[in-house]
């Protein structure tokens, strides 16, 4: 299944500093069943609306208006996709969603001075996602996908609905709530189902992921065998 299929698309993850920074909003702007158009479409409003500026995140006393200026673009009815009778629509938890972005990159200046890709150059895997687990907004799954994303980690998973679904269809035990003893253990088993087929478990769990996006583990949400 795993192949070469996807070697091109996955290596095309590595980054510029730009691309890091965009993803690490990106992830702020995810989760919590925000489907990946939605979240896409939040990240080219925001940055089109020049809400992404760093200066805007260097005082603590600016938080607030910054916040209110984000949660004004989420009010307005402007982001893919469009409903079932065509409509833009609004971004989800307008209430909360401002708040972890504004507080989120005031703590990335705070700690780095929004010089991510450095930051991450100077960790190894693990400590990485451990500082990004320090982030207002982020947690293991964020954490992952972020490293994953910006190709700075193959060694780490993200767990999602769908791949934890497939895991379980596996036979693996996917206990919930996903705390970081579990997510940590059931990491550790995917990754000795990958070492032993000579696949990383970040190329693994992207392939996934590309699977799950076009209906191919449809058949493992529904429990068949194939």
């Amino acid at each position: 299944m795993y192949g070469g299929s996807i070697e091109q698309e996955y290596s095309s993850l590595k980054k510029t500093k730009e691309h890091v920074l965009d993803e690490f909003f990106f992830v702020l702007l995810g989760g919590f069943g925000i489907s990946y158009e939605l979240n896409f479409s939040g990240l080219q409003v925001l940055k089109e609306q020049d809400l992404f500026n760093e200066s805007f995140y260097q005082e603590k006393n600016m938080l607030n208006i910054i916040e209110e200026k984000i949660r004004g673009e989420f009010s307005k009815k402007q982001f893919s996709p469009a409903t079932s009778n065509g409509q833009l629509r609004k971004y989800r938890y307008t209430e909360t969603k401002p708040r972890i972005i504004s507080n989120a990159c005031y703590w990335l200046w705070e700690d780095c001075e929004w010089e991510l890709q450095e930051k991450l150059q100077s960790l190894n895997s693990c400590e990485s996602r451990m500082w990004l687990c320090n982030c207002p907004g982020i947690g293991m799954k964020s954490a992952s996908w972020l490293l994953r994303n910006t190709g700075f980690s193959e060694d780490c998973a993200v767990f999602d609905v769908h791949i934890i679904k497939f895991l379980t269809y596996l036979g693996f035990q996917t206990d919930q709530p996903l705390t970081e003893k579990i997510y940590l253990k059931l990491e550790d088993g995917l990754r000795k189902v990958c070492n032993s087929i000579g696949v990383s478990l970040g190329k693994m769990d992207y392939l996934l992921w590309l699977l799950s996006r076009n209906g191919f583990l449809d058949y493992a949400n529904r429990g068949e065998r194939v």
